[in-house]
Order: structure tokens, then sequence, then C-alpha cells
């Protein structure tokens, strides 16, 4: 019992730092406007024209990439974090040599640039640059078009709220398993159903954070997206609702461990030996 209420607490810890992650990233200043997105494309690629960037958005959010009527409840595929987003026309096939993007790696630098290159997921030159909280980073889109994302920077509030977010949702999870412990004692019927409930919601909330943690993890180890969101998987088709569906078992859980315990009416014979008649001396 104490193993399953450690790992629900640790699966707890793992949603609050997902949430505390979030809240990091709504300190992030307003996504860079598209003028300044343009003129980083004039200075990696000078002489190549651009398409018109396109926003994307302010925030780093929960919201699917496609808001509809149902996409609050069921998801959305395809999620963009907030930035500005300025088409190129060319893509693998044209820069397999790598040459376009190691001058364009040597421009950001010269100019003030944190530029790094590296080998994208699809097997091909890509970059990412950063300066004064503006985050930059080339990926194709297909084989002869490429997109350059302009965005903000990390801020330095993510990693700290995120821990903060791990513990707080660890401890009171804690506690409260030991508290629901000691509230349903002696009542296996009840213990069997919260048991059942807080089973099949880890069960639900755990494709959501595994896609979320290979985003966020693939992200830190590659360094090829600056902005790979935990709540990747909160905002996903089939696993949002899948969420939804867990946080509501555990309510429900909740709520039938805090309803007080029934009392069986006694029989005849039960009050007769709780209160045995007094006889006369």
């Amino acid at each position: 019992m104490k193993i399953a209420y450690l790992i629900l607490a640790t699966l707890a810890g793992l949603v609050g730092a997902v949430f505390g992650s979030w809240l990091g990233w709504q300190t992030a200043g307003p996504t860079t406007d598209t003028a300044a997105a343009r003129q980083v494309a004039a200075v990696a690629f000078p002489g190549v024209e651009a398409g018109e960037p396109t926003r994307n958005g302010d925030r780093h959010g929960f919201p699917p990439a496609v808001d509809g009527d149902w996409t609050l409840l069921v998801g959305g595929d395809g999620y963009v974090a907030g930035t500005v987003r300025v088409p190129l026309p060319f893509g693998p096939a044209s820069t397999a040599d790598g040459r376009l993007v190691s001058e364009a790696v040597d421009r950001l630098t010269a100019a003030g640039w944190d530029a790094e290159r590296f080998r994208a997921r699809g097997d091909y030159d890509a970059f990412t640059a950063t300066r004064d909280g503006v985050a930059v980073r080339l990926a194709a889109r297909d084989a002869t078009s490429s997109v350059l994302d302009v965005g903000r920077t990390q801020p330095l509030w993510v990693w700290p709220l995120a821990v903060t977010g791990f513990l707080v949702a660890l401890i009171t999870t804690l506690l409260a398993l030991r508290q629901l412990d000691a509230h349903t004692r002696g009542r296996a019927r009840v213990r069997a159903v919260i048991g059942s409930l807080l089973g099949a919601s880890a069960v639900l909330i755990l494709p959501a954070l595994g896609m979320g943690g290979l985003a966020a993890s693939h992200a830190a180890i590659s360094g090829g997206d600056p902005w790979a969101p935990p709540w990747l998987g909160f905002t996903m088709v089939g696993l949002r609702p899948m969420a939804w569906l867990a946080g509501l078992l555990t309510v429900t859980a909740t709520l039938v461990a805090a309803a007080p315990p029934t009392r069986t009416p006694a029989t005849g014979c039960e009050r007769g030996a709780a209160y045995p008649s007094q006889g006369t001396p």
C-alpha cells in the first residue's frame, strides 16, 4: 500500500511540475514582432526572399493549436508555441552539404548571437540561436522549404516553479493519502472503491505526462527546440480528454473518502446485548 501511495504521489508531483513550468513560461515577454523576426532572417540569410511572417500567439499555454468549440475538451494536434514564423524558400534537398546552414550560423555569431548547429530529426542540418531574451530555430517544413521560428527564450522562473510545483504536489498528496488511510481504516469496501478510482486515474494521466516528458527531454538533449512544452500531451487529441477524466476520477475518489461512514442500524439482539436488562434483586 505504501508503494502504491508513493507512486500516486510521484505522479501528482509530475503534474505539479508541469503546471509549475507552465506558470514559469507565463513570465516570458510578448512574442517578437514580425518586423524583428524578418530582420533576424535577413541577418542569417541575406539575399534570400523570405515569405510573410505569421504570429502563433503571444503565450505558451495549454490551448491546442487550432481553437474550436470542442478543442477545450478533446484537444488538438499541431501545438505551436508563441512565436513568429518566417517561411524560407529552401529545404533539406537544397542544403544537403550543410553550407547554407553553416554560413547562417557564422553570420548570427558575428552579429552577437549564441548560435549552435545541430542535426535535426529527419537527418538534416538546422540551428538554434539566442540573444537578449530572443530564441531562433531553423526547421524544415518539407524537402524544399523551411521556417525560421523566432520567440522568447525560456524564462528564469521555469525551473524554480517546476521544482516547487513538484514538491508541493508530492508532499500534499502524501499527506492527503495518509489522512485517507486513517479515515478509511476498517472500511474495506470504501478502500477498494477509492483504490480503483485512483488507480484508473494514474493510468489515464500517464500518456499525457509521458508525451510531455519525451518532448522536453529530447529538446534538452538535442537543443533543437527552445519551446518544447512539458504540457504537450495535455494539448493533444485523445490525451487531453484522458487527462480530464483522470482529474474527474481523482475528485470522485476524494468525495468518496470524505463521505462519513454509514452506520448499520443495530438489531434487537444487538441492542439487548448493548443494554442488558436490570433484574430485580
